[in-house]
C-alpha cells in the first residue's frame, strides 16, 4: 500500500511512557531471559524518519541501539534485538502501520497506533499480547 501523502508523518523522537506484557511478549516469541531484561529497559528512545513509503527506526536503550529500514509492502530482512534474523512486511492505513514479522521460525505482528501526541504499540505475540505508549517529544 503507498503511503505517498496520504498519511500523518511520524518523523520525530518519541519517549517510552508505558507500558504492560512486555517481558511476556519477548519470552512468547523465544528471546532469552538476559535480552528480555535488556529489552524491556523502561529507558527507550524511538526515533522514526519517514521519507515516503520507507522508514527508518531507531530504537535506543542504554544498553544497544538497534535500527530498522523498511519500505511499505517490501519484504525485508533484518537482526532482531537478541541477534536473531527475522523477515518482515509492513503496510499502513491511514494512522496504523502493521508489521508481521519471522523472527526465528516465530510469526509475531507489531501494530502502531499514530497521533499527534504519540504513538500506542500492540505487540502480538504467541498467546500473548503486549501494549507500549510512547510520548512524541518537542
Amino acid at each position: 500500500m503507498s503511503g505517498s501523502g496520504a498519511f500523518l508523518d511520524v518523523t520525530g523522537t518519541y519517549e517510552l511512557t508505558g507500558g504492560e506484557g512486555y517481558e511476556g511478549y519477548l519470552e512468547s516469541i523465544g528471546v532469552d531471559a538476559v535480552n528480555r531484561k535488556v529489552m524491556a529497559s523502561a529507558q527507550q528512545m524511538v526515533k522514526i524518519v519517514q521519507e515516503g513509503d520507507h522508514y527508518t527506526l531507531t530504537v535506543t536503550i542504554p544498553a544497544r541501539t538497534h535500527v530498522e529500514q523498511f519500505t511499505l509492502g517490501q519484504e525485508y530482512t533484518g537482526t532482531y534485538g537478541d541477534g536473531r534474523p527475522y523477515k518482515g512486511i509492513c503496510r499502513r492505513d491511514q494512522s496504523w502501520m502493521t508489521q508481521r514479522l519471522n523472527v526465528g521460525g516465530i510469526d509475531t505482528t507489531v501494530l502502531y497506533l499514530f497521533g499527534a501526541e504519540g504513538f500506542e504499540l500492540v505487540l502480538k505475540g504467541v498467546g500473548t499480547d503486549a501494549k507500549r505508549t510512547y510520548r512524541r517529544l518537542p
